[in-house]
Parts: C-alpha cells; structure tokens; sequence
C-alpha cells in the first residue's frame, strides 16, 4: 500500500499536468458533485473558498466522509477554509467498507483533483470522520505528502499505528464525550505522545458526529500554528496572538465551570503556541495538577475508563459468540440483561461521567451490530444478517441509543 501511495503523490507533488485552462468552478459555495474522469459514477464535492486565486498554489483538505456524503462532510471545514484559505474536497464515493476498495477510490480522487486544481505540495491535508478517520489517517501513514491529518470520532486502523515512528504530519483528534470512540482517542493521545508525533485532542460535549465549525476552526488554528514553526507559512504575530487568546479564554472559561481536564488540556495548547515560555500558564496548569478538584477527576476518568472496558469487553465477547454460530440459544437473554442495566444506571445516577459512559456503550452497541449486518449483507452471510437483524430489534427495545 505504501508504493501505492507514494507512487500517486509522485504524481501529485509534482502537478504535472494541471493545466490554467480548466474551467473554473465558483467561489464561495459547495459543489455537489464533480464528475472523476474516466469513471462511471465517481464524483467529489468540491469548496473553492472566495479568496481562492486559480494562479496562486492552493492548500487543500481532502476529506472522508464515512456514508459518502460530500456536501456533509465539506460543511464543517467551511469556516477554516474560508478563514486559512483551503479548497475542501470531499469524496461522494468512499463510505465505511472494504478497505482496498476505498484505497482505490482515493487513489482516482487524488489524480483527478490533482489535474484539476493548482495546487501547493507543501499544504496538502486529510481528514474524515468515523470510518472515514481511519482511511485519511491510513493514507497519511502510508505515503509522504501530508502536513497534517485531522481525526473525527475515530483514530487508525490497527496495523497503522505501528507504523508512527515515521510519521511527519502533525495530528488533530476530535472527539465528543458520548462519542462510541471517546476512550479510543483518549488512547490514541497517550501513544501519539510515545511515538513523538505532534498532536492535540479537542473534546466536546457532542456524540458520534462531525465537529461544528467552530470546533473544526479550532482545529485548523492549531495547524496553522504548526505550519508556522514548520515554515511552511509565514509566520504572522496578529493571528498568533488571537489564537493565544482564544486558546486562554477558553481555558479560563473550563477553569471556572470546573472542568479541570478539558482546562488543562487548552493551557497546555496555549503553551505550545508560545513555546512553553509562559510562566504565567505554568503555573495555573502547576496549581490545578496539585488541587484536590482535579485529582478527583482524573481519578474518576481512571475508573470509568477500567469499567466502560469492562462492559465494552463482554459485549464483543457475547456478541462474537453468538454470532459464530448465528443464534441466540436463550432468546437474546444477555442482551436483555445488559441493556436494562445500562439504562438503570443511566437513570438513577447523578454523575455526568456515568451517564456519559452508558450514551458511549449504547451507541457502541448498536453500531457494532449494524456494521455487522452491513458487512455480512455485503457478504451474503444471510444467517448471520439475520441474527444482526434480530439483535437490533433487541436494541431498539431496551437501548434508547
């Protein structure tokens, strides 16, 4: 796959065979659908932000979105593109499936929208959400083109991680609290940090969704920083100092609501931006570390953590069980058992991380089941189809996610 992908962005970097005398689409609005030559049906959403110059080499975003969805997955890059002059491209064909297959697809996205706009080698960017995180960030490890990748509700694939020690991009993660996948990125943090690759995890109060864009702004605030220690932007004062005072704002915001992780995590991306010389942020982040308010938290994410593992371990335990031999032997009685408790604890607790975890869980719980039905629905595995189609109806009963 590597070969692959180095093989494009040969081509790529290069722009070979762009040419000024394409036409040129407008400014300022998402274009559905942007047929890929010599395809039969492939096309891509496209954004051309309204300072976009067809003579001047262009940043770009290309974005994965995990049903397929262009317009939807462009949506939430508008404000940055706008903000950070980017063209957003989104495929309308690559959705959560067969891997290979999805690389294929890329692949003709790359080479077709390299053709089609000027573009600047050095400002080439990926993201998706869900399904669709994993092949942007897949493809970034895999090849060599990419300044950065922005991760939506999702990180690698498995095999991939290996693989960071050789990473130059720098890496966003986005994440909801209730999100299936919140524990998984709070992980992926942990070992981008082993593997020394440049990284920041923004956490919202949100599901399994895309960002908004304003959350999605913040993300691109963060590159922008990185492009500018890079050089591969000229560095500017007047924006920095405005994400350094969004940044603190922010963190001071948390602080005061008494979110003492989400704080610290904002302090600490303020003192990257200054290259940790600020005394001032310091010793705010020295004095939370040390209050009991934030040890209590962190504590409570640890056990939260240890149990939300617990539960998610049985259920895949359970599930794969009963799916190797595609039947429930005591008419769905785990199932029953494990969604009442989820929602009794859910109702009858008062702390916000309970509730969080049981949102998480239902959610996962039902997305692993849907896959599952999709994929053997794809494979013609129709008794397990079945069986998946029986556990949902189980699901829809007893889980309210």
């Amino acid at each position: 796959m590597k070969k692959t992908f180095l093989n494009l962005f040969i081509l790529l970097i290069s722009i070979c065979n762009y040419s000024q005398e394409k036409q040129l689409l407008p400014k300022g609005v998402i274009v559905d659908s942007v047929k890929i030559a010599n395809t039969d049906n492939e096309s891509y959403a496209v954004y051309l932000p309204k300072q976009y110059k067809r003579e001047v080499p262009s940043a770009i975003v290309f974005i994965f979105d995990p049903e397929g969805r262009g317009k939807i997955g462009i949506e939430p890059f508008v404000l940055a593109a706008e903000t950070y002059k980017y063209i957003l491209v989104c495929s309308n064909n690559s959705k959560n499936g067969p891997t290979d297959v999805n690389l294929e697809i890329a692949n003709r996205l790359f080479e077709s929208v390299s053709t089609e706009y000027n573009l600047n080698p050095s400002e080439l960017y990926i993201s998706g959400f869900s399904g669709g995180a994993r092949l942007a960030s897949s493809i970034a490890v895999n090849s060599v083109a990419f300044q950065g990748v922005i991760a939506c509700g999702a990180s690698f694939y498995a095999v991939d991680k290996f693989a960071l020690q050789d990473a130059s991009f720098s890496y966003v993660g986005m994440v909801g609290d209730t999100d299936m996948n919140y524990q998984e990125m709070i992980r992926n943090e942990e070992w981008l940090n082993k593997m020394m690759v440049k990284n920041t995890l923004f956490v919202s109060h949100q599901g399994h969704t895309w960002p908004s864009q304003k959350e999605m702004l913040r993300a691109f605030d963060w590159l922008q920083i990185q492009a500018f220690k890079n050089s591969i932007r000229k560095s500017n004062e007047t924006t920095i100092k405005k994400i350094y005072e969004d940044n603190l704002n922010i963190a001071d915001s948390l602080k005061g609501n008494s979110e003492m992780i989400l704080a610290i995590a904002e302090y600490e991306r303020c003192n990257v931006i200054n290259d940790s010389k600020d005394e001032k942020i310091k010793t705010i982040i020295e004095s939370i570390k040390k209050s009991k308010e934030y040890k209590n938290q962190i504590a409570k994410r640890d056990e939260i953590s240890v149990l939300e593992n617990e539960i998610t371990n049985s259920i895949f335990d359970q599930f794969d069980k009963e799916l190797k031999v595609a039947k429930s032997d005591n008419d769905f009685k785990f199932w029953k058992t494990e969604l009442k408790k989820l929602e009794d604890r859910k109702t009858k607790s008062k702390d916000i991380a309970i509730k969080n975890m049981v949102d998480r869980l239902q959610f996962m719980t039902k997305a692993l089941v849907y896959e599952t039905a999709q994929e053997n629905k794809r494979s013609f595995q129709n008794d397990k189809l079945l069986y998946c189609i029986e556990l949902e109806k189980v699901i829809q009963l007893y889980g309210k996610k």
